[in-house]
């Protein structure tokens, strides 16, 4: 029968299990996301090392049944099977975890090597030597097959390079190299407490032992699940504190596991007792009818006579009755020869009682050492002792079943309750992990971001209530925009309507003159060259003005890049007159790109009108430069505050390419006062201005611009030096 320690170690390695094989599909998901190797070798690590748990189970429940030797061999050849197997995934880990390009040969050695110890295993002879009330057995192969060796190297090679790879390392991913190096000890201590156990039988090295490996998967599985960048690296176990999943599975899962727990153990041992004493009192009864028929007789019965008693008397088929003497000599027993012999039983523990002048019911062992259990009574007429014992496998065995399927039932449980709780907790999290997106979506200026609604509970309404705002704040943006495109046609109106004054002087001019001069040649000439040329400046005044006043839909066209800046620098022509900006152009031959055309148009002229505003006072040189080139990081702009990069902030290179792609640069430099520190950082979030007028609303726009179109923004500026504006915009969307 299980112990109490054993039963809490099976349902340790229950709960291992479930959270190795859950581990196991997480990050197979992941590799599919990834394409990273090192990914799908832990994920199949995870994978098989749950076979091998799984396997374990089945093996400590089928002996328990007491089924036939050929079925726990098969089940024992499965458990090393999976052990082998998961050996050469974590040997994958470590060389893709530490990027051992030039081990990976060992890689394919090793494939062959685990092939043909799997071929040896399912080939071999296996002897199995289990003992008693220890449900883990000595496994003897026909030839030595070195399995848990393999398992063993590998764990010593992840701590090893964990350990020296924190050496190296500093914050987060120290942090994580430690876990990961402890993890694998503890791993390395569980198997050591595994060969405790099936060295000296005590089931509480059984307990340790699946209690270090569990603490060694959650362990092994935070190091990778957690990001080294992130802040939780630096403390992982608070991690589990940041998903309200994890929150829910721990409170909800874990109590109903220790409600399972305790009901079977307090089942199972109420039940094993109360069976235990119906099995005792019935060879108690068997006994006492036996006694009561030796003590009927008159006088000393014969050798023939109480070996036809002990043939009626009914035990179970392992089962045995006899007799003995004062001096503890068999008088009479089912085997004759030993009676003949006078077999001297006092090596029976049954024995040593009777003589002692005990009786009862109890478990006892007998003279060969094995644990029985059956009932002693002496037969006082005649100065002889009755025993009736029965080993205790088969004596107990209704009671191992009953334990054994309750712990089957429990299991089933426990895993049907597992997957409701993950389902409902599941329920709980995503709308809220969805909100939280949305919510970080806002923060980044994405007012589109859409939550499904898919459920009618508080969750559902609070998912309603946050398109609806998203729907508000988006219909509040659009107006600022308009606001702010008005506020800059406004500023940029009052300079044309002077740039406009000009060519209209030069009109009237020629047209008052006109009746008086038509005979003159020279006259005429000069008319017909300077009147049309002032008529269609007029016209490309206008024209841009109407352009960037219009309402247009956002549309993919096919943009000139230089085309949108000499038309943005036309409208801001008069404004650089008015303060003494000097415009320098220095636009390289672009190819067209993919955007829409008033967007860029709209980030250009917000870029550019506030670079001359900052030259109000002192006036100073405007430069406006393009050019083309590769990268290999650009788009996914995911903080609103910017990353430091030398004397640089950039938005918008937080994802990395496969490969370098084609993109043009626009580079918008002023030399007016610059910006400080403090405020570059908050440079594009909305409403904020250090202007007395203005919405603060036109970098956020600009933002947001670019960010539709999968570029990025990168500011570099000095007090009193000026500030440089760089966009990088991708050819091709």
């Amino acid at each position: 029968m299980l112990s109490t320690v054993a039963i809490i170690s099976i349902f340790t390695e229950i709960f291992a299990a479930g959270i190795v094989v859950s581990g196991g599909f997480t990050f197979i998901k992941i590799f599919f996301s990834t394409r990273k190797s090192k990914d799908l070798f832990f994920g199949l690590f995870l994978l098989s090392f749950f076979a091998y748990v799984a396997a374990v189970i089945f093996s400590q429940l089928m002996y328990n049944l007491g089924r036939p030797l050929v079925e726990l061999i098969l089940v024992q050849r499965l458990v090393f099977t999976s052990l082998a197997i998961s050996s050469f995934f974590l040997f994958g880990f470590v060389l893709e975890k530490f990027e051992l390009k030039a081990w990976r040969f060992l890689l394919l050695i090793l494939l062959f090597l685990v092939a043909y110890f799997i071929y040896l295993i399912f080939s071999a002879t296996i002897s199995l030597v289990y003992r008693e009330e220890i449900i883990e057995p000595i496994v003897l192969f026909s030839s030595w097959i070195p399995v848990k060796p393999l398992f063993i190297l590998a764990w010593i090679g992840l701590s090893i390079f964990s350990f020296g790879s924190a050496l190296t390392k500093e914050g987060g991913r120290r942090t994580l190299a430690l876990y990961r190096g402890f993890a694998s000890l503890m791993m390395l201590a569980s198997f050591l407490a595994t060969l405790f156990y099936v060295r000296f039988g005590e089931a509480n090295y059984l307990l340790i032992s699946w209690g270090l490996a569990l603490l060694s998967v959650l362990g092994l599985l935070l190091t990778e699940i957690i990001p080294p960048e992130a802040p939780e690296a630096l403390a992982p176990l608070r991690f589990l504190r940041t998903r309200l999943l994890f929150k829910l599975l721990l409170v909800f899962i874990l109590l109903i596991i220790i409600v399972f727990q305790v009901t079977t153990l307090v089942t199972i041992s109420i039940g094993k007792g109360a069976l235990s004493r119906s099995i005792q009192n019935s060879y108690l009864q068997a006994a006492e009818n036996l006694v009561d028929k030796i003590q009927s007789f008159p006088t000393v019965p014969s050798f023939e006579q109480l070996q036809n008693l002990l043939l009626q008397t009914r035990v179970n088929e392992q089962g045995v009755a006899f007799i003995v003497d004062a001096q503890g000599r068999v008088i009479a027993h089912p085997d004759r020869k030993r009676a003949l012999q006078r077999e001297n039983m006092l090596a029976n523990e049954a024995v040593r009682f009777l003589s002692s002048g005990k009786r009862g019911a109890s478990e006892f062992r007998d003279e060969l050492g094995n644990l029985m259990v059956g009932a002693y009574l002496p037969v006082k007429k005649f100065g002889w002792g009755v025993v009736i014992e029965e080993p205790l496998a088969s004596a107990y065995f209704e009671m191992r079943r009953l334990e054994t399927n309750s712990l089957i039932f429990v299991i089933v449980g426990i895993i049907l309750t597992t997957l409701t709780g993950i389902f409902f907790a599941h329920s709980i999290e995503k709308p809220v992990k969805e909100l939280i997106l949305g919510t970080e979506a806002v923060a980044r200026g994405e007012l589109g971001y859409h939550i499904s609604v898919t459920s009618a509970d508080e969750m559902g309404k609070l998912a309603e209530a946050f398109n609806k705002m998203t729907r508000d704040l988006r219909e509040s943006q659009e107006r600022l925009i308009l606001s702010e495109k008005l506020a800059s046609l406004g500023t940029m109106a009052a300079g044309m309507a002077h740039e406009i004054k000009n060519p209209l002087v030069s009109l009237r001019t020629f047209t008052q003159l006109l009746q008086q001069k038509w005979e003159d040649k020279e006259f005429r000439e000069k008319f017909s060259i300077i009147i049309p040329h002032e008529i269609e400046r007029i016209n490309r005044i206008a024209e841009s003005l109407l352009k960037f006043g219009r309402p247009t839909k956002p549309e993919l066209t096919k943009v000139d890049i230089n085309s949108l800046l000499e038309e943005v620098l036309l409208l801001f022509e008069s404004e650089c007159k008015k303060y003494n900006v000097r415009v320098t152009k220095k636009l390289a031959e672009l190819p067209e790109i993919s955007g829409d055309a008033g967007q860029l148009s709209q980030a250009f002229v917000n870029l550019i009108k506030n670079a001359i505003e900052a030259m109000h006072e002192k006036g100073g040189e405007l430069i406006v430069k393009t050019d083309v080139g590769e990268v290999v990081r650009l788009g996914k702009i995911r903080r609103r505050e910017g990353i430091k990069k030398g004397e640089e902030m950039v938005w918008g290179e937080e994802e990395e390419l496969g490969k370098p792609i084609p993109v043009v640069f626009v580079e918008i430099t002023d030399t007016g006062e610059g910006i400080s520190e403090e405020n570059l950082k908050s440079l594009f979030d909305p409403f904020f201005t250090t202007k007395m007028t203005g919405t603060g609303m036109g970098l956020p726009i600009t933002l947001r611009i670019i960010e539709e179109h999968r570029g990025s923004i990168k500011v570099r500026s000095r007090l009193g030096k000026g500030t440089t504006f760089i966009i990088t915009l991708p050819q091709r969307l």
